[in-house]
């Protein structure tokens, strides 16, 4: 295991520092709010509890480096005698999951973040129900935040609340001459009958949202 090279706080650009933010959010925010901790809990389904250690002795091979704090999940499914993983052991969407809920609800986290490819190492359904939490996070930590995200997975528009003003669409394509051009994807009276038969996500396919290649 290497060290995060780009350090921050509360977690680092790699995931550097997951347990040790995990930890803090957990203890100042999770467990205040019972419906806020259950809202990540849901999101991974083979959890029945996340904690953080720093006993990992009978969890990790000493030939594994370690921080000092510890990812230690409980997975329902496995033998009580055995059903304790470290986040070495655990999936990188599990992983991802709590790097996007710390960004979103950490009082450490920036006014303005970024992640590009939001849709990366997560399955269709788990990045639907990932996105259609970020908003509500995002809102409960603090309504000034912002997050930009990239996406080219259209299960993520599916998480999207277009209703809402504060979630907001863009589509960016290359014009005839190259040049990058933005535009924003508001839902018009056709859009809303479409999306009535049609989820977004289809209707991204289907062309009607723009940024898709004629291919």
């Amino acid at each position: 295991m290497t060290a995060d090279q780009q350090s921050r706080d509360p977690v680092g650009l790699s995931g550097g520092r997951l347990a040790e933010a995990f930890a803090d959010l957990r203890r100042t925010t999770l467990d205040k709010d019972e419906n806020l901790l259950d809202s990540l809990f849901d999101l991974i389904d083979w959890i029945e509890d996340i904690e953080t250690t720093h006993a990992a002795g009978s969890l990790l091979s000493p030939s594994i480096a370690r921080a000092k704090e510890v990812l230690k999940f409980t997975d329902r499914f496995m033998k009580k005698s055995r059903n304790s993983l470290t986040a070495y052991d655990a999936s990188e969407g599990a992983l991802y999951v709590l790097f996007c809920a710390i960004l979103c609800l950490s009082p450490q986290a920036p006014k303005l973040f970024a992640v590009d490819n939001l849709d990366q190492a997560l399955n269709p359904r788990l990045v639907t129900r990932l996105t259609s939490k970020l908003g509500i996070w995002l809102n409960h930590a603090d309504r000034e935040r912002q997050l930009l995200f990239t996406a080219h997975n259209p299960a993520v528009l599916d998480g999207l609340d277009l209703l809402d003003d504060d979630t907001r669409l863009f589509a960016v394509d290359r014009n005839s001459n190259g040049h990058t051009q933005v535009k924003r994807i508001e839902l018009s009276d056709k859009l809303l009958a479409l999306n009535k038969e049609y989820p977004l996500s289809r209707l991204w396919l289907m062309g009607h949202l723009g940024a898709v290649p004629n291919v």
